[in-house]
């Protein structure tokens, strides 16, 4: 999305020195930047649905020489530009290091939305769609708890045991968020030690 919208609208934000290698690069293609984005972005996809599919040596095989040679013959034909597929290749490389697999699943998918909307309103674009998103993640509940809890509603108590695990001592106490029978963890008067809180 940032691409799409730098190249469409915010060309003044890219460096002298690198907005000559960035024309060449887009001298022959004939589309917009955001179909452009689109086109290798649903490449990659593609690849890496066929890739989940087959049996494993071949699905990686197949990713990886399938990405060269696509990539590879779609820049030498001008239907994207270089440095475009090294954007995407790195971005979908990084979409990998999501330590959850259905969050990385939703982060490809709102991936599409924003995109299209940095290509119509730019930075603009992409800002009205974080709002959307963060809109929605305020509105969600989890079992009767609000999604982000405890940023929204906001309790300082609850941040000892949120972002940094405080020690046992601190957070005897259970968050205010949440809906439970009882407040309190465990009994902080009786335990003294680690193992007579796991009890």
């Amino acid at each position: 999305p940032a691409y799409t919208a730098v190249l469409t609208f915010h060309l003044e934000m890219i460096p002298q020195d690198m907005l000559a290698p960035i024309i060449l690069s887009r001298k022959y293609v004939p589309f917009p930047p955001v179909l452009e984005v689109l086109f290798l972005e649903l490449t990659i996809e593609f690849l890496r649905e066929a890739g989940a599919r087959l049996p494993t040596k071949v699905g990686q095989t197949l990713g990886i020489v399938g990405g060269i040679v696509i990539g590879q013959a779609s820049v030498e034909a001008a239907l994207t530009s270089n440095i475009l597929l090294i954007i995407v290749a790195l971005s979908a490389l990084a979409s990998f290091t999501t330590p959850i697999y259905k969050m990385s699943n939703t982060i490809r998918f709102l991936r599409f939305p924003l995109i299209i909307l940095s290509g119509i309103w730019g930075g603009l674009g992409i800002a009205i769609g974080l709002m959307f998103m963060l809109t929605h993640l305020l509105q969600l509940k989890s079992l009767g708890t609000p999604y982000l809890a405890p940023l929204y509603p906001f309790r300082r108590r609850s941040f000892a045991d949120s972002f940094i695990r405080s020690s046992y001592s601190k957070t005897a106490k259970r968050s205010a968020v949440m809906r439970v029978i009882s407040q309190w963890r465990y009994d902080p008067d009786k335990a003294t030690q680690k193992r007579d809180i796991d009890e």
